[in-house]
C-alpha cells in the first residue's frame, strides 16, 4: 500500500510511460514492541512508544542499510533559509512565515508536489521567525516549495536547487506573495487546507456521513441524488461598475465534482464553472481534506449592486453520495487600488 488510490484517489497513482525505468527505496521499516507489568496504566505504552519514535527520528538516516540505493548520511546534503510573506493588504512590512510547511520536491509546477510520488520529498516546518532547515536530503535536483497557514496558494522557487553530497545550501530570504488583487470585502473559513471549521456532523453508528448522504438538498430517495447549492448573502456599500472584483475559492477536497458560480441570479447561466475535478476519497473516509485546489473568479462590477448581493455556489454532479467538494476558504476582494504616486 505504499502507492495506492485508497485515500488520495487516482490523482496520486503513479504513472509510468511504456519502458520507463523507475525504482524507489521504501524503508527501512521499524517495528517497536513494548510491554509493562499487569495492572499498570496502558497509556505508559503510548508514551514510551512516542519517546522511542523521537529517538529513531534523530537516528535517521540509518547507517546499516547495505543497499547502494539508500544514501548514507555523509552522502546527503542540507538546506536552510527563511520564508517571508508579502501581502500589502495585511502589512506594509514583510511578514515572517510562521509555522509554514517548507519542502524540497522534484521539479514541476507550483503545487505539483501534492501529486508527485515517483521521486523523494523532504519537508519541515518553519519557526516563529520563518526560518527553516532541512537535513539529510538525497542528492538530486529539487524545487523549494511551501504553503503558509493563513494564506492561499503555493510558493515555489523560480530555479532548481541542486543538492550534492555533503553540501550546505543557504537559500537566504525567500518571499512568498500569495494571490491577491484587492482588499478583503468578506471571507469565510480559515485558509489552512482543511474543512475543519465547516459543518461536518459526526457519522452515525453505521458510519454514514449524513452531510453527504442525508443532505435534504442532495438525496431525493434511496438511490437518487441531485446537485446542491450554497447561497452567500452579503451587502456592499458601494460598487464600482467599471472595475473588477475577485472571488477566491480554495477547496480542501473534491471528488468527481463540478463547481459553478452564479452572481445574484440563480437561474442565470453559470458565470464560472470548473471542469469535473477530483478523485479524493475524503467524503467516503470521513476526512476533512484531500488535494488542495485554488480557483480565482473575476467578477465584473456591473454584475454587483450597492446593497444586497448573493453568490450561488452549485455542485452539480450527483450520481453518487460521495461526490462533492469541501471548502477550505472563500474570499471576495474589491478592485485593486491605483498605485501610489510620488508627491
Amino acid at each position: 500500500m505504499f502507492l495506492s488510490a485508497h485515500y488520495g484517489g487516482e490523482d496520486l497513482v503513479m504513472k509510468l510511460s511504456p519502458g520507463e525505468p523507475w525504482k524507489k527505496v521504501f524503508g527501512p521499516v521499524f517495528f517497536y514492541l513494548n510491554c509493562l507489568p499487569s495492572g499498570d496504566d496502558p497509556l505508559k505504552l503510548w508514551e514510551d512508544a512516542k519517546q522511542q519514535m523521537a529517538a529513531e527520528v534523530q537516528n535517521w538516516p540509518y547507517n546499516f542499510p547495505a543497499s547502494a540505493d539508500f544514501e548514507p548520511m555523509d552522502s546527503r546534503g542540507f538546506i536552510n533559509g527563511r520564508l517571508l510573506v508579502r501581502d500589502r493588504f495585511m502589512s506594509e512590512q514583510l511578514i515572517p512565515a510562521k509555522a509554514a510547511y517548507v519542502g524540497l520536491a522534484p521539479p514541476g509546477e507550483a503545487g505539483s508536489w501534492q501529486m508527485e510520488c515517483k521521486g523523494y520529498q523532504f519537508w519541515t516546518e518553519t519557526d516563529s521567525g520563518g526560518y527553516f532547515c532541512i537535513g539529510n536530503v538525497r542528492t538530486g535536483d529539487y524545487n523549494l516549495n511551501a504553503w503558509v497557514p493563513g494564506y492561499i496558494g503555493d510558493y515555489q522557487s523560480d530555479s532548481v536547487i541542486t543538492i550534492s553530497s555533503g553540501c550546505q545550501v543557504d537559500v537566504g530570504d525567500r518571499v512568498f506573495e500569495p494571490a491577491r488583487d484587492g482588499p478583503t470585502l468578506w471571507e469565510i473559513g480559515i485558509p489552512d487546507r482543511s474543512a475543519a471549521e465547516f459543518y461536518v456532523p459526526d457519522p452515525d453508528p453505521e458510519y454514514i456521513n449524513k452531510l453527504y448522504v442525508d443532505h435534504p438538498d442532495k438525496k431525493v430517495d434511496e438511490s437518487t441524488y441531485r446537485g446542491t447549492t450554497w447561497q452567500i448573502r452579503f451587502k456592499l456599500e458601494g460598487v464600482d461598475s467599471s472595475d473588477t472584483y475577485t472571488l477566491r475559492l480554495a477547496l480542501a477536497m473534491a471528488n468527481v465534482a463540478r463547481l459553478e458560480v452564479r452572481i445574484n441570479t440563480i437561474d442565470s447561466p453559470a458565470w464560472f464553472s470548473t471542469e469535473v475535478i477530483g478523485h479524493d476519497n475524503a467524503i467516503a473516509r470521513h476526512g476533512i481534506h484531500g488535494l488542495y485546489r485554488l480557483f480565482s473568479v473575476q467578477i465584473p462590477g456591473n454584475l454587483l449592486v450597492a446593497g444586497d448581493n448573493s453568490i450561488f455556489l452549485s455542485q452539480t454532479m450527483a450520481t453518487s453520495p460521495f461526490q462533492g467538494v469541501m471548502y477550505d476558504y472563500i474570499r471576495l476582494e474589491g478592485p485593486s487600488p491605483p498605485p501610489a504616486t510620488e508627491q
